[in-house]
């Protein structure tokens, strides 16, 4: 008998429990509501969480998040680009004019696949990942072309190789019976007597997972596996969704793995571990907690103090009902001597905790970037190479990592989509060979651009604007430029069709003018010629009646 999907679930879920207990621990000094305290695969939005008695671990986190969200997703700024193989066009025989040709074609691909990813939600959806990654340290992302979807870690789980390449992924949903489509709705209601396992996913003896769905939700569950070639690399993704251990029809998928909508994304890589650990977990645990106790100390030891007691003396003449009844201003009889206000001499403690917090809120805002905050309008491609070369220097390989597992994969996904969709056209890949290049090196087109108007400048200065017009090819020159800046060109720029069009009509012309002014050398010409315009001259002056 073979395994259904919720029975390899169930054979994985354990050791995916012990890095959500770990992230548990991290949301509750920082996010609560973030990673549920229920192991259901449905949050409980009726849940009660216990709010932190200090506010710097939730705005490090979304700080943080932002600032990854704006590094990885820039608005408005390119944050990828396509370039060519240069050994294959050298071994094709390409011109450089083709080339160039080639590297328009590429921007404007660049454009549209960065035109669909401004009109989607996919920087709102992605923040949510990477508030998970930094807190739980996991996130899986399925990029659809609807658009992109967000599993937190209590719903999925995961299988990675030595390499840490996924082999497996098993998503989790609780939902509603009547959110289904009918089909799905009558495989529910009406289950076959014969339970036959029909997924075929995994060859071992295994016993039935009881059935834990109650009568209005059922449970989905989606399963993943990464399937390699015979020559052990890059193969094919196949996916399929069950219900009640059966295959739901149509729910079958398969994409090439360098197109994968599924990316299983880890804050942190750990050799043989299947999960990544939290940016929270690895460097402000320790620190978060010592600042959560001592606010709770400081606040509790604040309350005490603030409070107002006056004691009595029992021996006394004062009595204490007249002194707690007596209006402002009243006379009461007594003695000031027997009443004394109750005083907590605790300020010197508190000032100690107060200095210790304060030294352990430094250290977290140095590491969450909180003290490092940018308010800037606009942000420009070189504030964006700024900021992802702060998150590297200041976050480790973090940043890299991501760039590899998400942004790499995310614009094939996306390129891939449009592809398909006949929004871009297909590449040829038997002449090119597209090598996509992301985060710092996209960015370095704009030192590209740099570098192509300092050469210009100093062969211009150096040579002279004879120089310029010598060696230099005015076309290519213009397409260098815009390709370095990210300008589409088309309609833009005359092409040397026309140019020559227009080279040969100019040419035209000033044979015409030269022929006219030979003709008007002649004297006898001239005799004609002044005789025409005589002529014009008496039609202008009497012009001839129109017919009524």
């Amino acid at each position: 008998m073979r395994k259904t999907a919720a029975q390899r679930y169930e054979d994985l879920i354990s050791d995916r429990d012990y890095y959500l207990s770990r992230g548990r621990a991290c949301a509750r000094l920082t996010i609560p509501y973030l990673i549920p305290t229920s192991s259901e695969p449905v949050a409980n939005n009726k849940e009660t969480y216990a709010v932190p008695w200090n506010g710097i671990g939730a705005r490090g986190c979304l700080n943080l998040a932002s600032r990854m969200l704006l590094a990885l997703l820039p608005p408005t700024q390119q944050f990828f680009r396509f370039s060519l193989d240069e050994a294959e066009l050298n071994a094709q025989g390409v011109s450089p004019e083709q080339k160039s040709e080639f590297e328009m074609a590429l921007s404007q691909i660049e454009r549209q696949v960065l035109r669909e990813i401004e009109a989607s939600n996919d920087r709102v959806v992605f923040h949510e990942a990477l508030l998970h990654l930094v807190v739980g340290g996991n996130a899986l992302l399925y990029i659809a072309p609807e658009g992109l979807r967000c599993f937190h870690l209590n719903r999925y789980v995961c299988q990675r190789d030595p390499m840490g390449n996924p082999l497996e992924v098993i998503t989790c949903e609780e939902l509603a019976i009547e959110t289904l489509p009918q089909k799905v709705q009558d495989m529910v209601r009406n289950p076959e007597e014969d339970d036959e396992i029909t997924s075929g996913l995994i060859d071992d003896i295994a016993q039935p997972v009881p059935r834990r769905d109650s009568g209005d939700t059922v449970r989905i569950y989606t399963y993943v596996k990464w399937e390699k070639n015979s020559q052990g690399k890059k193969g094919t993704v196949k996916w399929h969704q069950e219900v009640n251990n059966k295959i739901i029809p149509g729910s079958e998928g398969r994409a090439p793995e360098d197109v994968c909508p599924w990316l299983p994304l880890r804050m942190t890589r750990s050799d043989g571990a299947m999960y990544g650990i939290s940016y929270v977990e690895a460097a402000a645990l320790a620190d978060l907690q010592t600042v959560e106790a001592l606010c709770q100390a400081i606040a509790e030891g604040s309350l005490a103090s603030s409070k107002i007691l006056f004691l009595v003396k029992p021996s006394g003449i004062t009595k204490a009902a007249n002194l707690a009844s007596a209006p402002n201003g009243a006379f009461v009889t007594g003695d000031p001597n027997d009443v004394m206000a109750l005083q907590v001499q605790k300020s010197t403690d508190l000032q100690v905790a107060m200095q210790g917090k304060s030294q352990i809120e430094a250290r977290l805002s140095q590491a969450f970037m909180l003290a490092d905050v940018r308010d800037s309008e606009r942000t420009t491609a070189e504030e964006v190479r700024l900021q992802a070369l702060q998150i590297e220097n200041s976050l480790g390989s973090i940043y890299s990592i991501l760039q590899t597992e998400f942004q790499v994969p995310y614009v094939s996904r996306k390129l891939d989509i449009l592809q398909r969709e006949k929004k871009v056209p297909k590449l040829p890949k038997e002449l090119v060979k597209p090598v996509m290049t992301v985060g710092l090196a996209a960015v370095g087109r704009g030192n590209d651009l740099e570098q192509l108007v300092r050469f210009t400048t100093t062969l211009g200065q150096t040579m002279g604007p004879e120089g310029l017009q010598t060696y230099l090819k005015p076309s290519e020159l213009i397409k260098r430029l815009a390709y370095s800046m990210g300008i589409d060109t088309v309609g833009l720029i005359k092409t040397d069709e026309e140019l020559a069009q227009e080279q040969q009509a100019a040419q035209q012309q000033q044979q015409q003018a030269m022929l006219m002014q030979s003709k008007l050398a002649d004297p006898k010409n001239m005799a004609d010629a002044a005789q025409t315009a005589q002529n014009i001259q008496i039609q202008s002056e009497n012009p001839e009646p129109q017919p009524q």
